[in-house]
């Protein structure tokens, strides 16, 4: 029986008028909890974004915010290239552990704060496709 590991994972679809960007749930999860936390996205809006398919956007005023958000985030956080940030925020240098979830395995048991968590990398894609997006629906 095939297993799913945490690097096969389901992905979303940023869609905007000027490109796309894919990104895992891995990364995205951490992110839509960024945004709430820091009152960018109403809880509705965070539901929406958080499934395919389900009318979740993003207005331009809100993409621009959103990079701004995450340029301050990172320069805040001092996050450099290779570190992560936690799905709780907190930043981490620490190598994602990988997981590989089996049919009758104990999901209980893995540490979701570390499983989700968005990479350096990914957040600043996400800053410079939010500056140039003119907003994004996902799908």
């Amino acid at each position: 029986m095939p297993t799913l590991k945490a690097g096969n994972a389901m992905s979303f679809i940023l869609v905007s008028k000027r490109g796309d960007l894919q990104v895992n749930a891995w990364n995205w999860r951490p992110t839509l909890e960024l945004l709430l936390a820091e009152n960018v996205v109403t809880p509705e809006q965070y539901e929406r974004l958080g499934a395919q398919g389900c009318g979740g956007r993003v207005n331009a005023d809100t993409a621009d915010h959103i990079a701004d958000l995450i340029e301050r985030r990172l320069v805040s956080t001092e996050m450099k290239p290779g570190e992560r940030m936690r799905a709780d925020l907190t930043v981490t240098s620490s190598k994602r552990v990988p997981i590989v979830f089996l049919p009758n395995g104990d999901v209980e048991s893995a540490d979701t704060n570390d499983i989700y968590s968005s990479s350096y990398e990914w957040l600043v894609a996400f800053r410079d496709f939010c500056r140039q997006s003119g907003g994004f629906e996902v799908f």
